[in-house]
């Protein structure tokens, strides 16, 4: 049974006949959609919702309303998620540990190499002889660390209490996924967002 409150929120569509399929939208509760398509359906909703945000603390400051202080509040707090995501970098780790092949995916705005070595310390915290490969570092796409780990949740390995690390069958495909996306341009509405991130 398909619930119209679905259908609605643009989680499925009818294509006639009662049948009912998932839009793109739909697809990421269920972690079906490529990471490139992921991005294209994501990035628009979060500049829709930071233009609310801004309307709404315009409506609040030309009308004189009493609410102003915390609309002003919550577009800061938006501001500042945003910025978060748009100055990590997301990168993609080969970790060879003990005879083992696993790999690490997160987030960082530091320099890789500074990454790496910490990531090394971690895991020789674990293992005696640990060997990591950087296989991808992509700018500006924080947003995508937790839809990867949704995704790919079913390959998580978990390494005492760390648990960013995967174990595939075949990572091939992973690396498909990953470098399927295309390189983040900030909008002029983005970088806006990055610079005055504290203000309005």
């Amino acid at each position: 049974m398909v619930s119209f409150r679905w259908e609605l929120k643009g989680l499925v569509e009818s294509s006639g006949d009662r049948t009912y399929h998932f839009t793109d939208l739909g697809k990421i509760p269920v972690g079906a959609l490529p990471l490139a398509l992921f991005n294209k359906v994501q990035e628009p909703l979060l500049l829709s919702e930071l233009m609310k945000l801004e309307g709404s603390v315009e409506i609040a400051l030309s009308a004189g309303l009493s609410c102003l202080e915390e609309r002003r509040a919550d577009l800061q707090i938006y501001r500042a998620q945003l910025r978060r995501i748009l100055v990590n970098a997301l990168y993609f780790l080969e970790v060879k540990a003990d005879g083992q092949t696993f790999y690490k995916i997160g987030i960082t705005t530091r320099l890789i190499e500074e990454r790496i070595a910490e990531v090394q310390r971690d895991v020789k915290a674990h293992y005696s002889d640990v060997i990591i490969n950087l296989l991808g570092l992509w700018e500006r796409r924080g947003n995508v660390e937790l839809y990867f780990k949704h995704r790919y949740q079913p390959f998580n390995y978990r390494i005492g209490k760390l648990t960013e690390y995967f174990a595939f069958p075949n990572v091939k495909a992973v690396l498909n996924d990953l470098y399927g996306m295309e390189a983040k341009v900030l909008s002029a509405v983005e970088s806006d967002a990055i610079g005055n991130w504290g203000r309005k």
